[in-house]
């Protein structure tokens, strides 16, 4: 890898972990346990390590699994069938994962796994996109918030993109994620959906990073008027056409 590229990498893993630890209001954490999910480049994990925390990971694709292995031994990694998490019940204070929830096949799957292996009190942080909003960031296109997973194939095709990559993303909306925690009501304290943290995260830093030029000049333009910058941002919030979703919830 270049190094610039694993530079950039590098300052994107520490500033997932900042977001994890400040919107989870984590402060004791060194020798806690955290489990990712969907590790890829091992990067996270690796910052993760670095401030005192104990880091696991989970990963599907072979060639990330094999490369995270033989770069970064000191962590404790796991080739993951997509079935059952290979590790024990209540043995993580943490389970993360980022863009990775709109490519599995079952949320409630996943809930199910993050509640087994979460300690009393523990807590789980999955950010990933909202297809509610209107963007969408694997191909960087406006989106819209109606489309489903067959009328968004069609209109990527209408916009001359190939949809290979599309076919493995389930278009997850806020609804599906709500109706998925509430069948773990019993054993969980949800303590967001996002909706705080995109307001709390709407500055020019985070706009830069929209990759579509449209979207990126019109949400510029929100900030330099204040009045209906915080008139539109509740909007936004509670329509829930806010971007990413992020899932704050305690184990019970």
């Amino acid at each position: 890898m270049p190094a610039e590229q694993e530079k950039a990498l590098r300052e994107k893993a520490k500033e997932q972990l900042d977001s994890f630890l400040d919107e989870c209001n984590v402060r004791d954490f060194r020798g806690k346990r955290i489990l990712e999910i969907g590790f890829k480049n091992g990067l996270f994990l690796d910052e993760c390590h670095k401030v005192g925390l104990i880091s696991a990971g989970l990963e599907v694709l072979k060639p990330f699994y094999d490369d995270v292995r033989d770069k970064l031994p000191h962590l404790e990694v796991f080739f993951y069938d997509g079935g059952t998490f290979p590790v024990p019940d209540a043995s993580f204070d943490f389970v993360v994962s980022f863009q990775v929830l709109e490519h599995v096949t079952s949320i409630e799957h996943i809930l199910s796994e993050c509640v087994r292996v979460l300690r009393p009190g523990g807590i789980m942080y999955h950010v990933f996109p909202n297809y509610s909003s209107f963007y969408e960031g694997h191909y960087a296109v406006v989106w819209l918030p109606f489309l489903n997973k067959t009328s968004g194939r069609r209109y990527l095709k209408l916009l001359r993109r190939d949809t290979a990559e599309f076919e493995d993303i389930n278009p997850v909306k806020p609804r599906a994620v709500v109706r998925a925690l509430d069948l773990y009501k019993d054993k969980l304290k949800v303590l967001s959906l996002g909706r705080a943290e995109f307001i709390n995260k709407f500055n020019r830093q985070q706009i830069d990073k929209i990759n579509q030029k449209f979207l990126r000049a019109v949400l510029k333009a929100v900030l330099v008027i204040p009045l209906i910058k915080k008139g539109l941002l509740n909007l936004i919030a509670r329509t829930n056409l806010y971007y990413p979703i992020t899932v704050i919830a305690q184990r019970l």
